[in-house]
């Protein structure tokens, strides 16, 4: 065996050359978990990261949950300082500082190898973080890995018919007609999230507005063609920068030039007043509807 810097390795592989003795790693090496190891110089990455607490944990561990997720494709979330494993339900379950073992019945048929390491299946990973609360994020769960794996959702609604009963089951059922590929963030998921769940009209997600030149204008997270309402999502990354907010201003000047509004918020605007949100927009769509 080769040892490669950006993979963590663990003592028992009998791969390793017969001149790294446990005291030569433990010197020239970085401990990760015990018994696990990788070069001290490398920052590792949330697969390195899974793969480490995979091979602490022993070959009978499934990856699940969030880390499942991470190496079927999903961009929303990487949770590196918490790794999610499964086993058996007579395996040993437990929680450290950055791994969380669990107890959980797998059929065979929900595992596959990614990246050498057994792995829940799309569809067994999207039924367990489906069912997870709040309800908001098991959507922002299940859009991130529809858009990763293109899941299908009549079979996942045919996998959950078959395993009913267990909790969070209602909370799946109620989420898979909402769930949208198009979201690019589980802020966007959180905001379509609210506006379903106060029973106003499902928006479209990331449409693109063009000038009369064929210019593109904006892209829209949410937006209503008919009643051209942009509703966005200004996640604290991409908009808080005083060049970036003077950018946002300036294409909202225009998308009104053409008949739109645009109404934004962030975060915290959205967890302080959900109601003034959902009422403003609600507004806006009445309005905007009597004018056509």
């Amino acid at each position: 065996m080769t040892i490669d810097g950006n993979q963590p390795f663990h003592l028992s592989d009998t791969g390793l050359p017969e001149s790294m003795t446990p005291r030569a790693i433990a010197r020239d090496f970085r401990r990760v978990h015990r018994g696990v190891y990788a070069d001290p110089a490398t920052e590792l990455g949330p697969i390195e990261t899974i793969r480490a607490a995979w091979l602490r944990s022993g070959p009978d561990a499934v990856v699940g949950g969030v880390s499942a997720s991470v190496l079927h494709g999903a961009q929303f979330f990487d949770y590196r300082d918490h790794v999610e494993l499964l086993r058996h339900p007579t395996g040993q379950g437990r929680r450290t500082r950055h791994v969380r073992v669990v107890r959980a019945d797998i059929d065979p048929t929900d595992i596959v190898e990614i990246d050498g390491m057994p792995t829940t299946t799309a569809m067994r990973t999207a039924y367990d973080l489906g069912r997870r609360g709040p309800a908001w994020l098991g959507l922002a769960f299940l859009d991130d890995l529809t858009a990763a794996t293109e899941l299908d959702l009549g079979e996942l609604w045919r996998y959950i018919v078959d395993h009913p009963g267990v909790r969070g089951i209602r909370q799946i059922r109620g989420l898979i007609p909402w769930i949208d590929a198009g979201a690019e963030s589980s802020g966007e998921s959180w905001m379509r999230h609210l506006i379903l769940a106060d029973g106003l009209p499902r928006p479209e997600t990331q449409v693109v507005l063009r000038d009369e030149r064929g210019i593109t204008v904006a892209k829209f997270d949410h937006a209503y063609r008919a009643e051209k309402i942009g509703v966005e999502f200004d996640g604290f990354d991409y908009h808080y920068s005083d060049e970036q907010r003077a950018a946002d201003a300036a294409r909202d000047r225009e998308s009104a030039r053409l008949g739109w509004v645009t109404l934004r918020r962030n975060s915290a605007q959205l967890s302080l007043d959900p109601i003034g949100f959902l009422t403003r927009l609600d507004r806006l769509l009445d309005e905007r509807a009597r004018r056509r």
